[in-house]
């Protein structure tokens, strides 16, 4: 028999940490946030990505976003970690029971209240103690290890880009689990305060073409991971071999175009796999086959016709040569 409160509690553990910056120290040896370019990853992620990371390929665990997403006010203390957490009209704040204040170091008796919450007129939020925070946690499918990492920012831009694509995700597919996503670290255009400037934000988007994203939705999330490349012969009960091959010159073209169309998926397949690069697709394309190629020219479900068999078999065995040590 079930244990009500405990049997039905599924939790995956929380595998690691990634950041947005690293901690440097002025001259006087105090410490503070400098923000990166990449991605500050743990061992086993920078294995696969790299050493400094602009895009990790990830997943979301289910569809409830308030499980993997959660955006709140957060007020932290040193000595008692975090002390209140709101939404902006009200907060569960930890109080010092004889001053009524929120809790210090020094407070002897604390209770947990709810309280009013307005960053307009909160002390600390004014003295930046107290930030917006979204903390996103997600699978890494390509990484060892079975769990979520974790990700902080207090970014406005980059919470509203997140939420964004969660909701237009969520409208294109009907749900969020499962699903391949690129989360990368953009440069983007803001004018805080009237002054526009470059600044790092998140940013999410799929690695593939608004119809394949849809095929994936249509795949139940267990199976996902299991996917293999979907095969593109003929159904059999829709085009009979009379109609397909009545000459035997039409039988090579078909034969040659399912081998075109296997080489096509292996590379797409190891593109993604491997996240290679739009600048590294067009260099080799360019310096070997003297052809104009890019990512977005891989989206297509079949080869455009500008490749040849000879073109993807010498692409694929570069891509394994270079991916070897993966």
């Amino acid at each position: 028999m079930p244990i009500k409160g405990v049997t039905g509690v599924v939790r995956l553990p929380r595998l690691g940490k990634i950041r947005l910056g690293i901690k440097k120290e002025n001259v006087s040896g105090v410490s503070y946030p400098f923000q990166t370019e990449y991605f500050v990853c743990p061992e086993e992620v920078r294995k696969v990505f790299g050493e400094k990371p602009r895009a990790l390929r990830i997943m979301f665990p289910t569809d409830d976003q308030t499980q993997w997403a959660s955006q709140y006010l957060r007020c932290y203390s040193a000595s008692r970690g975090l002390v209140c957490r709101g939404d902006g009209e009200t907060s569960v704040a930890k109080i010092d029971v004889r001053t009524g204040e929120i809790a210090g170091k020094e407070s002897a008796e604390t209770e947990m209240k709810e309280i009013t919450c307005n960053p307009a007129k909160c002390v600390y939020y004014q003295k930046a103690r107290c930030r917006r925070v979204m903390n996103l946690q997600f699978l890494l499918p390509d990484c060892p290890g079975f769990g979520v990492y974790q990700l902080d920012t207090s970014s406005f831009f980059s919470i509203v880009n997140i939420n964004s694509s969660l909701e237009l995700i969520r409208g294109t597919c009907g749900r969020l689990s499962m699903l391949p996503l690129s989360l990368k670290l953009i440069e983007q255009a803001v004018q805080p305060e009237g002054k526009k400037k470059i600044v790092r934000v998140l940013s999410m988007t799929a690695p593939f073409s608004l119809a394949e994203i849809q095929r994936y939705a249509q795949i139940p999330p267990g199976q996902v991971l299991l996917l293999p490349p979907p095969d593109n012969e003929a159904p059999d009960d829709l085009f009979p071999d009379d109609v397909l091959g009545k000459e035997a010159a039409a039988k090579d073209i078909a034969a040659a175009n399912k081998s075109l169309i296997l080489l096509w998926d292996m590379a797409k397949s190891k593109i993604w796999h491997f996240g290679i690069q739009d600048y590294q697709i067009f260099d080799w394309f360019e310096k070997n086959c003297h052809l104009t190629v890019r990512l977005r020219d891989f989206e297509p479900p079949v080869p455009p016709d500008k490749f040849t068999q000879e073109q993807l078999a010498r692409f694929i065995k570069e891509l394994e040569r270079h991916t070897q040590n993966f």
